[in-house]
């Protein structure tokens, strides 16, 4: 099904505000999308095939595939992974990116069939991938340094175990990086093969109140609004001696891409909820509906009030990289006190 793009979002709609092209911009072709007079086509991957091209690596072991970007018949073609919230979240990079170099947009998106997230997850997911205690995703690479084997790589995924105490926990990184309702796919799937029950997901998200100071800050919770349904869970966190860091109890929303966190939508809902992400509640949905257990510890890199300087549009600087180890080291206290 393709359907016209809405409407791009702009500095003064957002809430980075004039840091909205920072981030935007490096996100997408800006030559190849000036040669195609703003006319473009987001569609998901057709086949199973990994993506082509699309690298963006600078010495990352994950999250460094990014979607194929080429010009056909003047038209450019932004391939992505098959997912709802990934075909949404490049139409909204590719019009607000036509917005601040001057183009007219005229962008078409194509939305993935029923069912071909989770057949695509699936396929890339490795055979061999072992069964563990609890399955960590997400920010794994610096996590267990001193407990973990050597990191196993297949194309699109690697993993490597950690043993604490008598348990086992999988840590499983991804080339692509598994935007919005893929994540929930990859939790199904993972669980569906037999290769986990207890989930634990570990990344970076957006506060909504203004005493959330980015990159200094871990947050978690067990109840997220998503697709306007409440969905309540079960910690299986050990939060006794909780590191100052940590804040619990937080109430999240989900929503499909960091575009759609404009003002107008800020101020709708910073009342109601505290943080903000794509791909929490679809994984929360997916460990509920198997059956299975499911945490988040999350670090919050931006603060949709505009009053820190860090954000999603700055994060290599030394500040950031040095705050950032800090709240690791603690989610790996937590994980560890939870596993013994």
């Amino acid at each position: 099904m393709s359907v016209t793009a809405p409407a791009a979002v702009t500095s003064e709609d957002h809430t980075m505000g004039e840091r909205l092209a920072d981030y935007v911009l490096p996100k997408v072709p800006v030559d190849l999308l000036a040669a195609s007079a703003g006319r473009a086509w987001v569609y998901p991957n057709r086949s199973l095939s990994f993506l082509l091209g699309g690298e963006k690596r600078r010495g990352k072991r994950f999250n460094w595939r990014r979607p194929y970007f080429a010009v056909a018949d003047r038209v450019l073609h932004c391939v992505v992974p098959p997912g709802r919230d990934y075909t949404h979240h490049y139409t909204q990079l590719l019009r607000s990116a036509c917005a601040f170099i001057g183009l007219g947009a005229d962008v078409t998106t194509e939305s993935p069939a029923s069912g071909q997230g989770l057949e695509f997850v699936d396929h890339w997911l490795p055979d061999d991938l072992p069964a563990h205690d609890l399955a960590v995703l997400g920010y794994v690479d610096p996590l267990f340094h001193d407990h973990t084997t050597g990191w196993t790589h297949r194309p699109g995924f690697g993993w490597r175990t950690a043993r604490i105490g008598s348990a086992t926990a999988l840590l499983l990184g991804c080339e692509f990086s598994f935007w919005g309702d893929l994540a929930g796919d990859l939790v199904t799937a993972l669980v569906a093969r037999g290769h986990t029950t207890n989930v634990v997901y570990v990344g970076k998200l957006g506060g909504l109140q203004p005493d959330m100071v980015p990159n200094t800050l871990i947050v978690t919770g067990t109840i997220t609004r998503i697709e306007d349904h409440t969905l309540t869970w079960d910690s299986s966190l050990d939060l006794t001696h909780a590191p100052p860091t940590l804040r619990t109890g937080t109430r999240h929303v989900t929503v499909p891409s960091v575009m759609d966190e404009t003002r107008a939508w800020f101020r709708d809902h910073r009342d109601d909820f505290d943080i903000v992400d794509p791909e929490i509640g679809h994984m929360a949905r997916a460990a509920a509906t198997a059956g299975v257990s499911f945490d988040y510890l999350h670090i919050v890199t931006d603060n949709l009030n505009g009053t820190y300087e860090h954000g999603l549009y700055a994060e290599r600087s030394a500040p950031v990289a040095t705050r950032r180890r800090r709240c690791l080291r603690d989610i790996e206290a937590i994980l560890h006190r939870s596993l013994t």
